[in-house]
């Protein structure tokens, strides 16, 4: 079972890769077609930086998911020192089942505004689209994210280590050898010197 989960989410990530891919390639496309013609002709590309926009927002929320993915997104640490070492695991699994569920809220939040807003055929001022397909990302991002911390908080083995964990600290003898470590060599190096213009 944990094998098909693994396998799942990756091709999770790389689906949430292929989006953020294919919307920063559109979004700095646009931008620098509006810059391009703007020098050429005098004047910009009408709806580009809208476009530009678009796949800002597309990139931000479908990014969300992969910084979970690498272990980047901002952890609070500050339970670590209150609770002794025995209970880790247990609030990180918890952890994991509280942030799920906090991203499937907002996932729902967005779905309602989504669907609020095809009801209401929304469109964007200035290129005219609707606007129901980006707010429909932000759904869907954060929808992806919950699913993904649902799975790690089941499968703990398959959790991403958060980025800064893993390095040890140094020991007092450690500490004091880095600390101090090149005076020693500062003496020696003195000495020979001296012995050298003797």
């Amino acid at each position: 079972m944990q094998a098909q989960v693994k396998s799942f989410l990756n091709g999770l990530r790389i689906f949430q890769q292929s989006l953020c891919f294919a919307a920063f390639l559109g979004m700095a496309g646009c931008l620098m077609y509006d810059v391009l013609k703007r020098e050429i002709t005098g004047s910009g590309a009408f709806g580009a930086p809208q476009v530009g926009v678009i796949g800002m927002i597309v990139v931000s929320y479908i990014g969300v998911g992969l910084a979970s993915a690498s272990g980047s997104h901002y952890r609070p640490r500050f339970a670590d020192t209150v609770f002794p070492q025995k209970y880790h695991d247990l609030l990180d699994r918890i952890g994991e089942f509280g942030f799920a569920l906090f991203c499937a809220f907002m996932a729902y939040v967005a779905a309602m505004v989504t669907l609020e807003s095809v009801e209401l055929n929304d469109v964007s001022p200035v290129l005219r689209w609707p606007i129901w397909p980006v707010q429909s990302t932000i759904a869907v991002g954060f929808g992806m994210v919950a699913v993904q911390h649902f799975l790690y908080g089941v499968f703990m083995e398959l959790r991403p280590k958060p980025s800064g964990e893993g390095a040890e600290l140094a020991n007092e003898k450690q500490a004091d050898e880095i600390v101090h470590g090149h005076d020693d060599y500062d003496r020696e190096r003195a000495a020979k010197a001296k012995g050298q213009t003797s």
